[in-house]
C-alpha cells in the first residue's frame, strides 16, 4: 500500500543533538533545511575537558545561525555524555506534549525525503502497538519485500524516531533485569535473534565498559515484544566514521552505499512476521564473539554468501 504522510506539526518534534563537531554539524544543518522543518530543538552537550570547549563554541554557533526554522535550545554546561543527553533530552521534548519525535545526531545527515518519510511512517504505524521505534536508515542488504520497509526486533540509532507512549514507559536504569537476563541462556538466544552482538553489548553496559541509551531501549522494546521499522534504502548517510565520535570508530562497516532519492511516497510492510531470510543477512552486521561468526561474515562481505 502506498502512503504519503502529511506534516503533523502538533503532533511531531524534530532533535538535533550535538557536542564538538561543528563540520558534521553543518551538514546535517544543510540537511534537515532541505527537510523544510518549521521547527528544530537542539541539545548541546558541555565540553568534557577544556580542549574541547572552542569546538563546542563554534558548534554552537552554527544552531544560533540557523534562521530558517524556529530554533529551541539547551547549552548544557556540565557534559553528560551522549547516552545520558538523549535520554533526558528526548523524555524533556516529550514532557512539552508532542506524542512523536524524529532524532538526529550530529553526524546524521538526513536526505531531503527523511522527514517525509518518517511523518508517514509514524501515521501509518500509529494504531499498531507491536511498532515501537522507527528509523530512515537502510543497511545494504537484499530486498526481501515489495515495500520499502522492513520489520526487526532491533532499533537503529541512526535517523530514528519513536512515539510517547512507548519511551515514557521506559526505565533506562533496569540494571538487575539486565542481568538476570544476561544469566538466562534461553533469553539471551532470544535477545541475539537479530545478532549476536546484542547480549555482549548489555553485559559492557552493566560492566560500565559502555554507556549507551540504544542497548537499553532495545532492551525495553525486547522485553515488550515491539518490532522495530528499517528502511530498504537509506535517507540517512552517516558521516562519523572518522574517529572523532563519541565510539572513535574509523570503519564503516555497514558499507553505506543503498541512498533513497527522489522519492516522497512509501510502500510500508503489513506484513509483521519477520523474515528470517532476511534476519541471516542483518546479523552480519551485528556479529558477535565466535570465531564462527567472523567467519560468515567474512564470508557474507567478500561473497555475499548467506550462511
Amino acid at each position: 500500500m502506498k502512503y504519503k504522510g502529511v506534516m503533523c506539526l502538533m503532533k511531531n518534534a524534530v532533535i538535533l543533538f550535538v557536542y564538538n563537531r561543528p563540520q558534521h554539524t553543518q551538514r546535517v544543518i544543510e540537511g534537515l533545511k532541505k527537510n523544510h522543518i518549521e521547527k528544530l530543538y537542539v541539545f548541546s552537550d558541555g565540553a568534557a575537558k577544556e580542549v574541547d570547549q572552542q569546538l563546542v563554541n563554534d558548534t554552537r554557533n552554527l544552531i544560533k545561525n540557523i534562521d530558517w526554522c524556529e530554533v529551541e535550545a539547551v547549552y548544557h554546561t556540565n557534559n553528560k555524555g551522549l547516552a545520558e543527553s538523549v535520554i533526558n533530552g528526548v523524555t524533556q521534548v516529550f514532557s512539552k506534549g508532542y506524542e512523536r519525535v524524529i532524532v538526529l545526531e550530529d553526524d546524521c545527515v538526513p536526505n531531503e525525503n527523511f522527514v517525509s518519510f518518517m511523518n508517514s511512517a509514524f501515521d501509518y504505524y500509529e494504531n499498531d502497538d507491536e511498532i515501537m521505534h522507527v528509523s530512515g536508515f537502510g543497511l545494504p542488504i537484499n530486498k526481501y519485500t515489495n515495500s520499502d520497509t522492513y520489520f526487526t526486533p532491533y532499533p537503529c540509532s541512526w535517523g530514528w524516531g519513536t512515539w510517547s507512549k512507548y519511551w515514557k514507559e521506559c526505565d533506562f536504569y533496569q540494571h538487575s533485569a539486565y542481568k538476570e537476563l544476561l544469566e538466562n541462556e534461553v533469553d539471551i538466544k532470544k535477545f541475539n535473534y537479530a545478532g549476536q552482538a546484542f547480549s555482549a553489548f548489555l553485559e559492557a553496559q552493566i560492566q560500565g565498559k559502555v554507556n549507551s541509551w540504544l542497548i537499553r531501549w532495545y532492551y525495553h522494546i525486547f522485553i515488550n515484544n515491539g518490532k522495530c521499522v528499517w528502511s530498504y534504502e537509506s535517507l540517512i548517510k552517516n558521516k562519523g566514521f572518522d574517529g572523532t565520535g563519541a565510539h572513535k570508530v574509523k570503519y564503516d562497516r555497514f558499507n553505506q552505499k543503498n541512498i533513497c532519492v527522489n522519492k516522497s511516497e512509501f510502500v510500508f510492510e503489513n506484513n509483521k512476521k519477520i523474515n528470517s531470510k532476511l534476519i541471516k543477512e542483518f546479523r552480519r552486521y551485528f556479529i558477535g564473539r565466535s570465531m564462527t561468526e567472523k567467519i560468515k561474515t567474512i564470508l557474507y562481505q567478500l561473497t555475499g554468501l548467506i550462511v
